[in-house]
């Protein structure tokens, strides 16, 4: 029966195994999920120290219900990511409260490994990836602990030989990695999650865009295979708004009825667009969103991918909402001519403003209009009328009122990008003149180490597309003429006066910007962070095929997998012999160094001690030829034999058998 308990070493790794998978997931558990892990573990370590009994039949029920009914109620479902996971969890902490062999412990070293696997379904990033191989270790520590013998319960030792094993592991880990036939991890299968959605959303009010401006949160990194365009260029268009209800803008669901696929005929309105050169590729890296729309430098072509699809305003979609990081690349053509000819259909959506609401603004527009020549004229008379009549960028802009429009134009002249862009194209439409707004971004921060641009939630941007006859939709940015400054070096340096930039994240190090060792570090973090992310987290099938054919040239099925054969076993074979030629050296004690010695006192009277020949029989012979030495032979040997093979607990036998094999020493150089 004792073989079969679980050593108290092993126990205690076990727990700490538990408490290191747990705790990355304890922000997303509802309190009372965590509480019964904690009650479980305690319930454990008392049962460990002897003051507590194993729970009874209802206790156990108890913990049950309690943690199973808690998950619904904590996530609302039960279906999802998170719901699963919890469940998981609770599961795993309950084995512990019936763990009483080497076969429970082995199915908690097992539930332990998936729930530190189930953490890479949230984060991937270089931290929790390390923090996540120290759970291994912990947990494997535990396993080794639970197959050793009551003369190895060395914490430290178990924990070295986990360390041990798993480092002889990583070259066998590394050829797997880098040779075998990808399969979409865990983490890319796009499940449902209740993480809530990041970034811009398909709808803009005024304040909706300042708020995102006090988030840090990584959008997006795009990688350029040339050089970056430069900083006022990038906009990254994302959704067009064209349905205005007096306060809120929305898309026109009639514009997302038609798709352009990658794998079908053209449709007719994708020939509307001109690429007239200048073009840039690049890759774009996007953050999970929970949402459809993709962002892309003005005007992208249609990348080869199956899921993304461009929609009938021009701008780029996937066909399933964005739940995990997507990768696509891209390729743009910053010089180009969109939708020359406008049916009067279209026409008639894109100047279309509620009858009732904003009279002044509508006055306003049609004034100014009338007073103009052309559209153009009118344009640049708009344009102009926000860079002189004392307009203000600001991040606290003040609440208006039912009619907006007439409020900040004429009242308080206070704003953000949604605000210059979304009047902007209202003034157009009460012109008679086809507008939209484009939601995205503008700008981002450029990593000269990696060559990439990392666009951020604070660079969340608004502006306006309006169609001119014989020239199509041509961008127009009012932020860049109340604000040029935000389109030149970004928002840290508009709001720079006000002190209002990421004025709510402290701790933020973008904040600090001016401290150029803090800036440069930060860099290289990014970029190493981006490393990991393109060829470990995103190491697709195509990246593989990509990389190998980059240097072997043409590679198949058998190509590579007689590559990936040829080098497991190298590897194998390496490590094989490196493991095999290291010499196991166990410290001697003081006793076998004292009986060693009297061996080399025995030799040197002319007796060798034979292979295989026993301590007993040694002396027997031993005495035979020297009967006046026999009873010093006879003394060293008996207490060498106590020892060594009954376990003698006396502590003071080394001393013993060391004043023997001295006195033997003396009294057989008197017989030589």
């Amino acid at each position: 029966m004792s073989q079969c308990q679980i050593p108290r070493n092993s126990l205690v790794w076990l727990l700490v195994a538990q408490a290191a998978v747990i705790l990355p997931h304890v922000t997303r558990l509802p309190w009372w999920i965590t509480l019964v892990c904690l009650a479980c573990g305690l319930w454990r370590v008392m049962i460990y120290q002897g003051r507590w009994n194993y729970p009874g039949r209802w206790t156990k029920v108890m913990f049950v219900v309690f943690g199973i009914v808690g998950i619904p109620i904590g996530f609302q479902t039960m279906y999802g990511v998170e719901p699963a996971v919890a469940l998981l969890i609770v599961a795993f902490v309950l084995k512990l409260l019936e763990m009483k062999d080497k076969r429970d412990a082995g199915i908690v070293v097992l539930l332990a490994y998936f729930v530190a696997l189930t953490e890479f379904l949230f984060l991937q990033t270089i931290p929790v990836t390390l923090y996540m191989l120290f759970a291994v270790v912990t947990i494997t520590t535990g396993l080794v602990g639970l197959n050793q013998t009551q003369s190895h319960l060395n914490p430290l030792l178990t924990f070295k030989t986990a360390l041990m094993l798993l480092g002889q592991s990583i070259p066998l880990m590394l050829i797997l990695f880098v040779l075998f036939p990808r399969i979409s991890p865990l983490w890319t299968v796009p499940l449902q999650t209740d993480v809530g959605r990041t970034g811009v959303t398909d709808s803009m009010s005024p304040g909706d865009i300042s708020l995102l401006t006090q988030s840090d949160g990584l959008a997006f990194k795009a990688t350029f295979k040339a050089e970056a365009p430069k900083y006022r260029a990038l906009y990254w268009r994302g959704l067009v708004l064209s349905e205005f209800d007096g306060t809120t803008w929305t898309q026109d669901k009639l514009l997302g009825r038609d798709a352009w696929r990658s794998n079908k005929a053209a449709p007719e309105w994708a020939s509307d667009v001109e690429y007239q050169g200048d073009s840039v590729e690049y890759e774009i890296m996007l953050e999970p969103t929970q949402q459809n729309w993709l962002f892309a430098l003005a005007m992208p072509e249609l990348p080869k991918v199956s899921d993304v699809v461009m929609l009938h305003d021009f701008r780029l979609a996937s066909q399933s909402p964005v739940r995990q990081r997507l990768r696509y690349d891209i390729k743009s053509n910053l010089n180009y001519s969109l939708e020359r000819n406008l049916s009067d259909f279209w026409r008639y959506r894109y100047t279309r403003l509620p009858e009732q609401g904003n009279p002044r603004a509508k006055v306003l527009a049609q004034e100014r209009f009338s007073d103009s020549n052309s559209t153009r004229a009118y344009i640049r008379q708009t344009l102009r009328m926000y860079g002189l009549e004392d307009f203000t960028y600001t991040l606290k802009p003040p609440l208006l009122g039912n009619d907006s429009m007439d409020d900040f134009l004429f009242d308080s002249r206070r704003g953000f990008c949604e605000h210059f862009a979304g009047s902007f194209v209202f003034l157009m439409r009460a012109a008679g003149i086809p507008a939209r707004v484009v939601l995205g971004y503008h700008g981002g921060e450029y990593n000269p180490t990696g060559n990439f641009v990392s666009v951020r939630q604070f660079d969340a941007h608004a502006w306006a597309e309006v169609w001119i006859e014989d020239a199509g939709w041509i961008r127009f940015d009012p932020t860049s003429v109340v604000a040029p400054e935000r389109i030149e070096r970004g928002l840290e340096a508009a709001v720079e006066s006000e002190n209002s930039f990421l004025e709510n994240s402290p701790l933020s190090l973008l904040k600090y910007r001016q401290l150029l060792w803090l800036t440069d570090l930060r860099l290289q973090i990014d970029a190493l962070g981006h490393y990991w992310d393109t060829w470990v987290v995103g190491y697709t099938p195509e990246t593989q095929v990509g990389l190998l054919e980059q240097y072997f040239g043409k590679v198949d099925r058998k190509k590579l997998g007689s590559m990936m054969l040829a080098a497991f076993f190298t590897v194998l074979g390496i490590v094989g012999l490196f493991i095999f030629s290291i010499r196991i050296r166990t410290p001697m004690s003081a006793i076998d160094k004292s009986y060693l010695r009297f061996c080399l006192a025995v030799s040197c009277l002319g007796i060798e001690r034979r292979v295989g020949e026993g301590a007993n029989d040694f002396a027997e012979r031993a005495s035979e030829r020297f009967p006046e030495l026999r009873s010093e032979m006879l003394m060293v040997t008996q207490l060498f034999v106590e020892a060594e093979y009954k376990g003698s607990p006396d502590p003071s036998i080394a001393r013993k058998i060391k004043r023997a094999v001295r006195t033997f020493r003396r009294k057989s150089l008197a017989a030589l």
